[in-house]
């Protein structure tokens, strides 16, 4: 059994459903049976990640007042 976790931004569910099958396909090639391979998405706000000491929430408003 494989489980892949990954911390995206929000993403629509078509894209979603993409990078779960993508992300299984790299696991099935190197062995992990398809249906026992785990794709957990934890999707994290714009509010709750950030860089350099600044959310993406801000970045990106601070890039509009630009």
């Amino acid at each position: 059994m494989a489980i892949i976790r990954a911390e995206i931004s929000p993403r629509d569910q078509e894209t979603k459903d993409k990078i779960i099958a993508e992300l299984t396909d790299v696991l099935v090639r190197y062995g992990s049976p398809r249906e026992n391979t785990h794709v957990l998405l934890y999707e994290v706000s714009h509010d709750n990640w950030a860089k350099g000491g600044l959310s993406y929430t801000r970045r990106a408003a601070q890039a509009k007042e630009s």
